[in-house]
């Protein structure tokens, strides 16, 4: 799904858990997936197990979604109070690169295990970490030779700061593809250990850091990296398997039906929306960036648990291929509506936060910040409703409609943001951003109603073959 803090949703996602279904993964070719089926609720106290159940892994999805999204504010808060405002726009274009390798990451390794290993057998199951996780080293680590070459050539605050993200890009790629094998499998409490050691240790660094009064960010991206490598060293012994780097290939190759979309999406989304960024940052003032990433800062829990929440969503819906199309937009409108919800409440909250407390938060960078935060937090509303509708497109494997759908927000993030940085400097790009994802709010929804009128004619077609 596509997010404001530029870390998707997707996931997404995303992992970004029970009925009788066979995954059809859309217009794009490729195999169906059996699901095996689970014990009627019909059954006596049979409903209330699968509730339970449910309840408690969505728990402990939230639980792991507010440790990641804790980190991450620990990380770009304490960046922000302890360098100028120059050097926080310096770590904001090296995040903006690690945001997009990450997005693409999960689409490569982490949405194939939401979609077609939700119900695999624990043995099956394994297998697929190892190769999943295997792969995601092999990603980071080409990735990361990209962005140091990037670094060493632009030199400066922010060629440092890229290649440090460079060097340590394999070890948060690896940490962030275990967590999401194990939402996907339904052992989030694992998801929420691993994060529990990453943010524990980063906090720990930065707390050093700063009582030694470290200016630069280079060494809080250092602290961060490190505790992420600690966090995929435990992902190892959930797991009971190592990552299988060898057996890259061949997860690309058999999961290339789903992922080829995916990727596409990844990149034109996040790459429209991180390149702007690049541009304000090119074409304005590394404050103006800071600005725009600041606001990201302080929307990121909400946005990160609507990532949560496609982890969560995700693979539960893939469970249930027999829901009928006027059920699956029910379910769209109604995560929709709740996502919305948590949005608006934080977002207000933002919106009457006293300036002493923003400083205390965001250090000089508050200033800018407080210009663009009510476009921010509109765009992030509209964002969050869509994602009911993103939930339903992506459990069904219709990775092909999202990429559709945002091909189009693509388009809009970049000439709508950029015109507006024409018009209104850094807050004239943050309304760039809300009228663009305002935009394909019907979009998404008309492609929850298209492709649940299809899945209800498939649906009568095959039973209308087997009546007598």
């Amino acid at each position: 799904m596509p997010t404001v803090s530029g870390t998707s949703g997707p996931s997404a996602s995303t992992d970004p858990a029970s009925g009788d279904a066979v995954l059809t993964p859309g217009p794009a070719p490729g195999p169906e997936v059996p699901v095996p089926p689970v014990a009627p609720a019909a059954q006596p106290g049979g409903r209330r197990r699968v509730a339970a159940l449910l309840a408690r892994r969505a728990g402990w999805t939230v639980v792991d979604q507010a440790l990641s999204s804790l980190g991450s504010l620990v990380l770009s808060v304490a960046v922000a109070r302890q360098v100028d405002a120059e050097a926080f726009g310096a770590f904001t274009v090296a995040f903006s690169v690690y945001s997009v390798a990450v997005l693409v990451s999960r689409a490569l390794v982490s949405q194939p295990m939401a979609i077609r290993f939700a119900s695999a057998e624990p043995r099956e199951f394994r297998t697929a970490a190892g190769s999943s996780t295997g792969s995601a080293a092999v990603v980071s680590s080409a990735a990361g030779l990209l962005v140091l070459a990037a670094g060493l050539l632009i030199g400066g605050t922010v060629g440092h700061v890229l290649s440090a993200v460079a060097l340590l890009l394999p070890a948060l790629l690896v940490q962030d593809a275990w967590r999401m094998a194990f939402l996907a499998e339904g052992r989030p409490h694992w998801a929420a250990a691993i994060d529990a050691v990453w943010m524990g240790l980063l906090v720990v660094g930065v707390v050093v850091l700063s009582v030694v009064d470290v200016d630069t960010p280079v060494w809080f991206v250092v602290a961060w990296g490190l505790a992420a490598a600690a966090g995929a060293l435990l992902g190892v012994r959930g797991a009971r398997t190592w990552p299988r780097p060898a057996r890259t290939r061949s997860w690309l190759v058999t999961h290339w039906d789903l992922t080829r979309y995916l990727v596409v999406e990844s990149l034109i989304v996040q790459g429209a929306f991180q390149g702007s960024l690049l541009l304000v940052g090119a074409l304005a003032t590394l404050s103006d960036i800071a600005a725009l990433r600041g606001a990201q800062v302080v929307l990121g829990p909400v946005s990160l648990l609507g990532m949560s929440a496609t982890a969560f969503v995700v693979p539960e819906l893939a469970r249930r291929s027999h829901f009928s199309g006027s059920r699956r937009l029910r379910v769209a409108l109604a995560a929709g509506a709740l996502m919305t919800t948590i949005g608006l409440v934080w977002g207000t909250v933002l919106l009457l936060l006293p300036d002493a407390v923003g400083e205390a938060l965001l250090g000089e960078s508050w200033v800018e910040v407080r210009v663009v935060l009510l476009a921010s937090v509109v765009g992030q509303l509209c964002n969050l409703f869509s994602s009911g509708a993103t939930f339903v497109v992506y459990s069904m494997g219709e990775t092909r409609a999202a990429l559709q759908v945002n091909s189009v927000v693509a388009v809009l993030l970049l000439t709508l943001g950029l015109g507006g940085l024409a018009v209104g400097g850094a807050e004239g790009v943050a309304w760039g951003y809300t009228l663009a994802y305002l935009s394909v709010v019907p979009l998404w929804y008309w492609q929850v109603v298209r492709l649940g009128r299809r899945h209800d004619e498939r649906t009568r077609a095959e039973q209308s073959a087997v009546s007598p």
